[in-house]
């Protein structure tokens, strides 16, 4: 149920220079480090300047890396597979655009409220540089004819084959139009969830809408900006890992938190650092010591309230902590991807807060379940890993 294209993007002359993390996973101390090469990506993505003057020098990054040669145009369109390799784990998908009607159309389906302020920083961002270079992460229920076709694309040599964050990076390159077409058919019975990059899917859609009052109809078809710039993957090909939580400073006194837990969770105190097992189990490190927490009332009205996210906010979060919304509450805060809990304890023991609280991922099949159901994750439910790059290609929204 959704209609996919080719695209003729920018590429980067040397990916293992230009390309970077997503912006939004980007700390300040690399941030400052990739800017003392001028090649680099993060110059489009994280531009210097204050106010509206950044979003001019990222359109000026811009032209800057096509009239040096940094990125340089395909000349046929073209559907990618992009696959990143560890020891660890592998993943691989299309990258490729996806009509935005479909966004408009519930097709591409959501799982987050997007918020004002970064909805309007992307969507100033690319109005003002004309350019997606940020893959928003999508994923179809697994789908073996299009996961076939993957496997033939990659019978080819790869256009790019380099390692970087600890992964090895290979994209190769689809111009054959009877192997496009092939995609194109099986995508029509298909829905695509958004995994990740729910602002730069709802930021295209407002550039969309802009382009659309200014352009003649007959026109406006065909043209780039019809497009989503997705990186699209089988639910299958999908890791997730927890979205935890630190509370700076417990209200009350560990015994009185110990036995308002009671009322939701039985309680284990843990000899040293674990992470949990299952669903509605969850770790914490309170103080130093750690228990585990097993949800006693298991009968929930909604898929999105059994979710342990749910159930810590709706149970200790908000009534016990008296955060009511998470996001801007400033006695906590996230820690996502953190997979090592003696790293997680060291919250607590080396930086002098008072409770982490580790929780069980977020299964891929639950976010498809509630996001059909037209609903919405708590805020910080997911944190899938590894990010895929950005700048491997790039969409011009203006270029046929």
């Amino acid at each position: 149920m959704v209609l996919i294209f080719p695209i003729r993007p920018y590429i980067p002359s040397d990916p293992e220079e230009f390309c970077t993390n997503p912006y939004d996973v980007i700390s300040k101390e690399e941030e400052e480090e990739l800017k003392k090469n001028p090649n680099s990506l993060i110059h489009l993505i994280l531009p210097e300047g204050t106010a509206e003057e950044i979003y001019k020098n990222a359109g000026k990054a811009y032209r800057e890396f096509k009239k040096n040669k940094v990125i340089k145009k395909e000349e046929k369109p073209s559907i990618f597979v992009y696959r990143q390799e560890s020891a660890q784990f592998s993943h691989q998908g299309l990258i490729l655009g996806i009509s935005l009607q479909d966004y408009e159309d519930g097709n591409i389906v959501k799982h987050e409220h997007t918020r004002e302020k970064p909805l309007k920083d992307r969507t100033n961002h690319i109005i003002a540089s004309n350019v997606a270079a940020g893959l928003v992460w999508t994923v179809f229920q697994t789908n073996n004819e299009i996961n076939d076709l993957i496997e033939q694309i990659k019978q080819k040599k790869p256009k790019f084959d380099f390692k970087k964050y600890g992964y090895r990076h290979l994209l190769w390159q689809e111009t054959d139009q009877t192997v496009i077409q092939k995609l194109k058919d099986l995508f029509k019975n298909e829905k695509v969830y958004i995994a990740d990059g729910h602002h730069r899917a709802a930021s295209a859609a407002e550039y969309r809408k802009i382009q659309l009052k200014k352009s003649v109809l007959e026109k406006a078809n065909g043209a780039p900006w019809h497009y989503l710039l997705s990186y699209v993957a089988s639910d299958d090909q999908i890791r997730i890992l927890a979205y935890n939580r630190v509370i700076k400073k417990l209200p009350l006194s560990e015994t009185d938190f110990l036995k308002k837990l009671e009322d939701h969770f039985n309680i284990n105190p843990m000899k040293k650092p674990f992470n949990p097992e299952k669903k509605n189990e969850m770790a914490i490190c309170l103080k130093g010591k750690w228990y585990k927490l097993m949800v006693k009332e298991r009968k929930f009205t909604t898929k999105k309230d059994s979710l342990d996210v749910s159930i810590l906010q709706d149970r200790v979060l908000e009534p016990i902590l008296g955060i009511k919304d998470p996001r801007a509450d400033e006695n906590l805060f996230f820690i996502g991807g953190l997979q090592d809990p003696r790293e997680m304890e060291k919250y607590i023991t080396s930086e002098g807060n008072d409770l982490f609280i580790n929780l069980y991922p977020v299964d891929i099949r639950d976010i498809e379940f509630i996001a059909e159901e037209r609903g919405v994750l708590p805020p910080k439910s997911t944190w899938f890993d590894p990010k895929v790059l950005s700048g491997l290609v790039l969409h011009d929204l203006k270029e046929i």
